[in-house]
């Protein structure tokens, strides 16, 4: 064998191992990407609404708004009566000597058999005496017939009656219970006495009374 064979030889060597060294070298490790965290919305918790400030309530009063009226009782009273017979009851016994204007009393009359009743001024009743002041009834009518008397209020022939007497004049004035008109009838001249019962009033506003209770 020729020396340039020799040579030919030796170099193809060196080439191979170059190359096989080449391809058997460790390769550089492959760069893992380091993973982008993933954002997650989080939902923040609504804020808490402060509570209102707490008001003062102020109560409501309706306009003309007025307190309950009341009734202070001057006289309860029983008895009986007879035909041609009347019974006087002066309001100055109850307290009452004059009596003002827009003063009201709660008068209740009750009795077995039906009777008169009214309010006069005591100059009236001190009349009442005479026949022409002798309150009655006709025939012809269901009115009482008064004669001279001008009462101020009045009951006819009521066995169980209430009425209001509201006061227009200031005076001294007496309540009557009258069985006279009897005397006049043919089915009542001959009872016999009966009971009755008389009950008055006054209707007094809770200022009023409150102020009589201060004197």
């Amino acid at each position: 064998m020729s020396q340039r064979s020799v040579l030919s030889l030796i170099l193809l060597a060196l080439i191979i191992a170059i190359a096989c060294a080449g391809c058997t070298s460790q390769q550089p490790a492959a760069v893992t990407p380091v993973a982008t965290p993933t954002l997650v919305p989080t939902t923040l918790p609504a804020p808490i609404a402060a509570a209102p400030a707490a008001t003062e309530k102020t109560a409501e009063v309706t306009p003309g708004e007025t307190r309950a009226e009341t009734n202070k009782v001057l006289l309860t009273t029983k008895g009986t009566i007879s035909p041609g017979e009347y019974k006087i009851f002066p309001f100055k016994s109850m307290g009452e000597e004059f009596s003002k204007i827009g003063e009201k009393y709660v008068i209740t009359l009750k009795a077995d058999k039906p009777v008169i009743g009214y309010a006069v001024t005591r100059t009236q009743a001190d009349e009442l005496t005479g026949d022409e002041l002798n309150p009655h009834f006709v025939a012809s009518s269901d009115k009482i017939q008064w004669g001279l008397i001008t009462p101020y209020m009045s009951l006819g022939r009521v066995t169980d009656d209430t009425k209001t007497f509201t006061v227009e004049t200031v005076n001294p004035y007496v309540y009557v219970v009258d069985a006279r008109w009897m005397a006049s009838d043919n089915d009542y001249r001959n009872v016999s006495a009966f009971p009755y019962e008389l009950s008055i009033a006054k209707i007094t506003s809770p200022e009023t009374a409150e102020a009589v209770a201060r004197t």
